[in-house]
C-alpha cells in the first residue's frame, strides 16, 4: 500500500514539473549581460575573449556569437577590477577590493588571497630571470605593501615588504621598477622590483620632475612617462640599472606633437608599447611615440583616431590597433607598428549596423583590444573588441561586425512603468503575428492533447511555437487588463531606454552627453484621456548643470527643459497629485541641503506655478523632511510652510522642527509608500472584534546599532535597537532592543506591518522580526455607519495629538541572507501581500505575509477561531521552499533593485528585477482568482461541454426507454 502511494505521488510530482516547464517563459523573460568592459584579453587557444567590467564581473565571451561562456561577479565596492593574463600559469589574475583571485581559462577559481586592506591594487607579472624559479611570479602592490606571489598557488616567493613611500595616488609598474607619486607633485619614488623578488631590502630613489605631474601615466619596456598637471608637456623618465642615473626630460606637446592641441590632462590617455608609448588625445587623434635614451620622438600622428588598443603581437610585429571614425557609414581599424608607426593592415567596417545596435548612442570608442589569428592561407589576420561610450561592445574582424552586445542596460539606476498607447496610436514595433482560423484551431487541439498526455514530442514543440505566434503579450498597445506596459529605464551610461515588458525589446532610446546626463527619473503628468501620452520627468541633481526636463513617454521626445539655479540633494513628493482637468500632475519639492551644522535646507516647488502653490498650501497633509545629522545617530526634522501666493522660489520655508539623538549608528531607514493602497483601516479578528490599524503616514522606522564588521570598543555586548519615530514631532513612539545582534539591517514598512532583518552574533544566522501596529486608543468603538458615512472615523489621527500604540512583535530565524526588502502591490490592496526578499545569491524570494504574522500561536493544535483567522503554528525558523523564488531558477547577477507595478486585475502585479542582468515576470500572490490563464484551453472546455450535453441527451433518452419498458411489464 505504501509503495502504491509513493508511485501515485511521484506521478503527480512529474505532472506538476511538466506543467511548470510548459509554462516557463510564457510570462517572464531573462537577459544576461556582463557590464561595461574595462579591460580585455584574447584567449590564447580558444575562440574567446576574457574581460573584466566596471560592474566587477570577470568572464569570457564566445568570439563566434558573443554569448557568455562563463562569468563571475567579484564583490567589490571600489573601482572596476583589473585583469592580468599570466601565460606561464594559464591564469587570469583579478584584483578587486581586498582580494586577489586567479581563475583558470574555463572560469574555475584556482586560488584567492586576502590583501591587507581594501584599497586599489596594482598587479603585474614579473618578467625576465626573476620569475624563472616559479611557474610565474606576480607583483601585488597595495597601500605601500608589496608581495611577490607564485601565480600557480599564491604562495609567497619572498618576504612581504612595507614601504610607506609607495602609498601614493599613482603607482605604475615599469620594466624592473615601481614608480609612485602623488598627482600634482614633482617628487617621484623609484623602487627596483628585482630586490623584492630576491628578498633583499628595497632601495628607494627619489627623482624630481621638472613639472608637476598628472595622474595620466604609463610604464612599460620603454620606461615611464606622464603628462604634466596642466596637460602642456610629456615627461619621460629614463631608468638606469640601479636607479642612480634615472632622470626626467619634459617636452612640450605643441613641439612634440604639433597636431595635437594641448588641453586638460584628464582628456588624454597614455598606452605603453615595446618601443615607446601611444598618446591618445581623446577624440583629437593619437600619436605613436618612440623613446630613445629617455627622449620621446613622434613616429606618426593619426588625426582621425578616436581609440587605441594595448600592444599585441601580429606575426613578428608588435602592433597597436587604432580605430578611426565613424566617418559617414564606415568605421576603420588600423593596425600600426609600434616600432615604426607605419600601417601594417587596414580594414573598414559598416557603421550602420552598429548605429542600429547602439539605438542612437555615441559610437566613440572608450576601449579597444587587439588580437591576432592565423587565416586559412597561413597569413596573419586581426580582430578587435571595441567598447563604445554608450555601452555597445562589438567584435570587428575581416571587414565584418561579427556580433555586438548593448551593455548599457547592465547599468540601470531607476525604472518606471508607464501605460502603452491606445490601439489607434501604436508605437513602432512588431505586433503579434496574425494567424488564420486553422492555426488557432490547431493550437487549441494541440493544447488539449498535451493536457491529456496524448501528444508526441514534435507536437509539444509545435505547441510552444504556436503559443509564441498567437500570444498578444508583445503587442505595442495597452490591453484591458493592464498586463502590457512600457518600462522606462535610466542607465548609468546616460541613456533613457523604453523596453516593452512583453519580451524586453527596446522600443526607443534617448542618449545624453556626459555633462547633461540625468540622474533621476520621476512621474510627471498623466491623462485620463488615453489618446494623450504620459509624460515623465528627468532630473539632473548636480550643480552647476542641474536641470529638469519633461519627456514624452511614448516617443522619447523632449517637451521642455528648465535649468535649475541650485543643486538637488533630495526630492520629496507631495502626497496628493494636482488635478488639472483630465490631467494628473505630480508635484515635487526639490531640496538643496547643505551639510553644515544648523543649516536650513532651501526648498523649491516643482512645478513652480500658482496652481501648484495653491495646491500645496491647501494640502491636508504637508510633507516633512528628515535626515541624519552631522553626528552619528542624530536625526533632524524640518517642517515646511507655504508662503504667500506668488512668492516664487521663496514661497516654501523650511524650519527645524525637532532633533533627536539615538544610540549608536543608524543602520537602516524605512518609511511607508504614500501611494500604497489600503483596502481597510481596520482588522476583523476571528471573534468578530475590531482592531484599528495604526496607519500614520509620517511613521519612520529607524534601526541603530553596530554595523557588520565594525570594531568593538572594549565592550563585547552588541545590540540592534528598532525605533518608531514620528517625523512631524520627532517623538519616539516605540523602541525594542535585540541583544547580541548587529547589522547589516534591511527593513520594509507596509500598511501597519514592519519587517526587518538583522544578524544574530551567537548563532551566526539572520533573524527576521515583524511588528504589527494597532491604535490602542481606549473607548474607540467601531461603527458600521461611521465607517460608511463618516470618513474621519477611519482616517489616521493627527501626529500632534499622539495616540497609544499596541505593538505585536515576533522574531524568526531566516534560512536566507537578505540584502533588501520590498512588498507586492495590487491596484486596490485587497490581495494578500508577499514580502519580496532580495537574497545574497542575487535572487528574489517571495515570502507570504502569513509566515511573518506576529500573532502566530505557539502551539501546534489551533482553535477554530485561529484557523479561521488564517494563522499557522509558530516555528522558530521561517519556511523555505525553492518554488517560492519569484526569479524562478534565474540568478540576476549584481541585483541592485526591483520595481513592482499593479495591473488592473486585483490578483496580479508585475515585477522587474535589474542588476547586471534583467528579469521580468508576473506575480499572483493569491493566485489568479479573478482571471483565466492566457493559455486557457477553450477547445477542451467546449469539448467537455459538448460531451456533457450529448451525454445528458443520451441519458435522457435511455431513461425514457427504461421507464417505458417498466410500464409495459
Amino acid at each position: 500500500m505504501h509503495f502504491q502511494t509513493l508511485i501515485i505521488l511521484a506521478v503527480f510530482a512529474l505532472g506538476a514539473a511538466a506543467r511548470f516547464e510548459d509554462q516557463a517563459g510564457a510570462y517572464d523573460w531573462y537577459k544576461q549581460h556582463i557590464g561595461i568592459v574595462s579591460s580585455a584579453q584574447f584567449h590564447p587557444s580558444k575562440p574567446r575573449v576574457c574581460v573584466t567590467t566596471e560592474q566587477s564581473v570577470v568572464g569570457c565571451l564566445n568570439l563566434r556569437d558573443g554569448s557568455v561562456a562563463w562569468r563571475k561577479q567579484l564583490q567589490s565596492a571600489g573601482a572596476a577590477p583589473s585583469v592580468v593574463y599570466v601565460g606561464s600559469a594559464a591564469a587570469l589574475l583579478t584584483a578587486s577590493g581586498d582580494y586577489l583571485r586567479a581563475f583558470d581559462l574555463e572560469g574555475g577559481l584556482k586560488w584567492q588571497r586576502k590583501l591587507p586592506v581594501q584599497a586599489a591594487t596594482v598587479v603585474a607579472e614579473v618578467q625576465g630571470k626573476e620569475s624563472e624559479k616559479s611557474n610565474g611570479a606576480i607583483l601585488a602592490v597595495q597601500a605601500g605593501a608589496v608581495q611577490v606571489l607564485d601565480a600557480a598557488d599564491a604562495s609567497q616567493l619572498s618576504r612581504p615588504h612595507q614601504l610607506k613611500g609607495l602609498a601614493r595616488d599613482v603607482v605604475v609598474v615599469a620594466t624592473g621598477y615601481l614608480v609612485a607619486y602623488n598627482a600634482g607633485s614633482k617628487s617621484v619614488l623609484l623602487v627596483s622590483t628585482s630586490r623584492f623578488v630576491a628578498g633583499d631590502s628595497a632601495a628607494e630613489v627619489v627623482v624630481e620632475a621638472p613639472q608637476d605631474l598628472s595622474g595620466v601615466a604609463a610604464g612599460g619596456p620603454a620606461g615611464f612617462a606622464a603628462l604634466s598637471a596642466d596637460g602642456s608637456a610629456l615627461c619621460a623618465l629614463r631608468l638606469g640599472g640601479a636607479g642612480g642615473d634615472a632622470a626626467f626630460s619634459c617636452q612640450r606637446l605643441d613641439a612634440l606633437v604639433p597636431e595635437l592641441s594641448a588641453g586638460p590632462a584628464a582628456g588624454h590617455k597614455l598606452i605603453p608599447t615595446s618601443a615607446g608609448f601611444v598618446l591618445q588625445g581623446g577624440d583629437a587623434g593619437a600619436a605613436v611615440l618612440a623613446v630613445s635614451d629617455g627622449q620621446p620622438k613622434l613616429l606618426r600622428f593619426y588625426a582621425a583616431a578616436t581609440g587605441a588598443s594595448a600592444e599585441a603581437s601580429v606575426g613578428n610585429n608588435a602592433a597597436v590597433g587604432l580605430v578611426e571614425g565613424p566617418a559617414g557609414d564606415k568605421l576603420r581599424l588600423l593596425v600600426v607598428s609600434a616600432a615604426s608607426g607605419e600601417v601594417l593592415q587596414e580594414e573598414d567596417f559598416p557603421a550602420a549596423a552598429l548605429r542600429r545596435a547602439a539605438h542612437g548612442a555615441s559610437l566613440q570608442p572608450r576601449m579597444v583590444a587587439l588580437g591576432a589569428f592565423r587565416k586559412k592561407d597561413k597569413s596573419w589576420g586581426v580582430r578587435a573588441l571595441v567598447v563604445f561610450r554608450g555601452g555597445l561592445t562589438a567584435l570587428l574582424q575581416q571587414g565584418v561586425v561579427v556580433w555586438s552586445r548593448d551593455e548599457s542596460l547592465a547599468t540601470i539606476r531607476q525604472t518606471l512603468f508607464v501605460d502603452l498607447p491606445a490601439n489607434g496610436t501604436a508605437l513602432k514595433g512588431d505586433a503579434a503575428a496574425k494567424a488564420d482560423m486553422n492555426t488557432r484551431i490547431r493550437y487549441q487541439v494541440l493544447g488539449a492533447k498535451v493536457q491529456l498526455k496524448l501528444n508526441t514530442p514534435a507536437e509539444a514543440a509545435e505547441l510552444l511555437e504556436l503559443r509564441g505566434l498567437l500570444s498578444d503579450k508583445n503587442t505595442p498597445t495597452r490591453d484591458v487588463n493592464g498586463f502590457r506596459k512600457l518600462l522606462l529605464a535610466l542607465t548609468g551610461t546616460g541613456s533613457l531606454v523604453a523596453l516593452h515588458n512583453g519580451d524586453g525589446r527596446v522600443m526607443w532610446s534617448r542618449t545624453f552627453a556626459a555633462d547633461t546626463m540625468p540622474t533621476r527619473l520621476l512621474q510627471w503628468r498623466s491623462y485620463h484621456d488615453i489618446t494623450h501620452a504620459p509624460e515623465v520627468l528627468l532630473l539632473r541633481e548636480a550643480h552647476p548643470g542641474a536641470y529638469v526636463a519633461a519627456i514624452n513617454a511614448h516617443t522619447g521626445e523632449e517637451l521642455w527643459q528648465q535649468p535649475l539655479t541650485h543643486g538637488v540633494s533630495r526630492v520629496v513628493s507631495v502626497p496628493a497629485p494636482l488635478i488639472e482637468g483630465s490631467a494628473v500632475q505630480s508635484v515635487y519639492l526639490l531640496v538643496d541641503h547643505s551639510p553644515a551644522p544648523g543649516a536650513v535646507p532651501a526648498v523649491n516647488l516643482l512645478p513652480d506655478s500658482a496652481a501648484s502653490q495653491a495646491h500645496f498650501a491647501s494640502s491636508q497633509r504637508s510633507p516633512y523632511l528628515f535626515w541624519e545629522g552631522v553626528q552619528p545617530g542624530t536625526l533632524q526634522g524640518f517642517s515646511l510652510e507655504a508662503g504667500p501666493a506668488g512668492a516664487g522660489d521663496a514661497g516654501i520655508t523650511a524650519r527645524l522642527a525637532w532633533q533627536v539623538a539615538l544610540p549608536d549608528t543608524v543602520l537602516a531607514f524605512a518609511t511607508r509608500d504614500p501611494t500604497e493602497p489600503i483596502q481597510s483601516s481596520v482588522k476583523v479578528l476571528s471573534d468578530r472584534t475590531i482592531k484599528y490599524k495604526y496607519l500614520n503616514p509620517n511613521l519612520l522606522f529607524v534601526a541603530t546599532g553596530l554595523a557588520n564588521g565594525a570594531a568593538l570598543d572594549g565592550d563585547d555586548s552588541t545590540a540592534v535597537i528598532a525605533h518608531l519615530v514620528d517625523t512631524v514631532t520627532g517623538r519616539v513612539l516605540y523602541s525594542q532592543s535585540h541583544p547580541g545582534a548587529r547589522g547589516p539591517v534591511t527593513a520594509v514598512l507596509s500598511e501597519n506591518l514592519v519587517l526587518y532583518h538583522f544578524r544574530d552574533v551567537e548563532s551566526g544566522r539572520f533573524v527576521a522580526c515583524s511588528m504589527e501596529l494597532y491604535d490602542a486608543t481606549p473607548g474607540r468603538d467601531f461603527s458600521v455607519l461611521d465607517y460608511l458615512f463618516n470618513p474621519n472615523s477611519t482616517q489616521p489621527v493627527s501626529s500632534l495629538t499622539p495616540t497609544p500604540i499596541e505593538v505585536v512583535s515576533q522574531s524568526y530565524f531566516s534560512r536566507i541572507v537578505p540584502t533588501g526588502l520590498a512588498v507586492t502591490r495590487t491596484e486596490q490592496g485587497i490581495t494578500a501581500k508577499q514580502m519580496l526578499v532580495i537574497t545574497n545569491t542575487d535572487q528574489v524570494y517571495a515570502l507570504d505575509r502569513r509566515w511573518v504574522d506576529p500573532r502566530r500561536p505557539k502551539k501546534q493544535k489551533l482553535t477554530q477561531d485561529e484557523m479561521e483567522d488564517g494563522l499557522t503554528p509558530y516555528q522558530d525558523t521561517l519556511p523555505f521552499s525553492p518554488l517560492s523564488f519569484a526569479t524562478l531558477d534565474k540568478q540576476v547577477l549584481g541585483l541592485s533593485g526591483l520595481a513592482v507595478e499593479p495591473t488592473r486585475l486585483e490578483s496580479t502585479c508585475l515585477l522587474f528585477v535589474h542588476g547586471v542582468d534583467l528579469f521580468y515576470t508576473r506575480l499572483a500572490p493569491a493566485k489568479g482568482f479573478d482571471s483565466l490563464e492566457d493559455d486557457f484551453n477553450y477547445a477542451l472546455l467546449v469539448a467537455a461541454l459538448v460531451a456533457l450535453s450529448v451525454g445528458a441527451v443520451v441519458m435522457n433518452y435511455m431513461t425514457k426507454q427504461a421507464q417505458l419498458a417498466w410500464k409495459w411489464k
